[in-house]
């Protein structure tokens, strides 16, 4: 399916879209419909609201900081009846931890296999809601939806065995929606000032990035599932997550 299909019709989210379809090592594929990730969403309008009704979205996993759910709030959703989780992986504003200081030479990977370290409750938290159909459908979101959201996405369709090239792609899929979403902070009262500041390796999603984040988890950690089970999510619910978001061969999307 093209990505102008994947990507749902909101003017509020630029990077709100369906993980669904996505070929796994096995043949199958990820189902439609259950699993989104987004930019995010405090600026939904109220036609936006009646798309996420329409599809029927039962919970919100939320990767900012205390800090920008604090400025922005949740915006309309927060009066939907939708289960939220607030997971920040980033425990300080800007993203810098003592315990664990962020890696000096900026390399995309090595911070995003960083947030593994300093981000490990909130992403254990995370696998957990996801792993259950009863929060389904769900949409994950930080606030471009590139780094943090890319990697819970990366982790998510690595445990459930979609193509590692196929993870690589959906990571790049954003780079195509860098220019809109820079466009609302450039408008957005606390951030408007800051967005020329940021380096240019950090508006970039480059699938080279991904591919080489993908390396070091298997060669640190085994992969995916290996890494959440040493987190302590559990085997059954990494099982049951898969059985949920992928289809039997032959079976209708549903």
């Amino acid at each position: 399916m093209e990505t102008r299909e994947r990507l749902l019709p909101l003017v509020g989210a630029c990077n709100f879209r369906d993980l669904g379809g996505y070929p796994t090592v096995d043949g199958r594929q990820t189902r439609w419909g259950q699993l989104f990730r987004s930019d995010t969403l405090h600026e939904l309008t109220e036609a936006d609201l009646e798309v996420l009704r329409a599809v029927g979205l039962a919970s919100i996993i939320d990767l900012r900081t205390a800090a920008e759910v604090g400025r922005t709030g949740r915006g309309p959703l927060g009066g939907e009846p939708i289960a939220y989780l607030h997971a920040s992986v980033l425990q300080e504003e800007g993203g810098e931890s003592v315990a664990a200081p962020a890696p000096s030479d900026d390399d995309p990977a090595e911070r995003y296999l960083w947030y593994l370290e300093v981000g490990r409750q909130a992403f254990r938290e995370a696998l957990g809601m996801v792993a259950d159909p009863s929060n389904h459908p769900l949409v994950f979101h930080c606030a471009a939806g590139k780094d943090r959201t890319g990697v819970l996405a990366a982790l998510i369709l690595d445990i459930v065995g979609v193509e590692p090239s196929v993870i690589v792609d959906d990571y790049a899929i954003t780079a195509t929606r860098m220019e809109l979403i820079l466009d609302r902070l450039r408008r957005d009262p606390v951030w408007g000032g800051h967005v020329a500041e940021i380096p240019p390796e950090r508006v970039h999603a480059e699938g080279t990035t991904m591919a080489r984040f993908l390396d070091l988890l298997y060669q640190r950690h085994g992969g995916a599932r290996e890494w959440a089970l040493a987190v302590g999510v559990a085997a059954q619910s990494l099982d049951e997550m898969t059985s949920h978001l992928v289809m039997s061969s032959g079976s209708p999307n549903h």
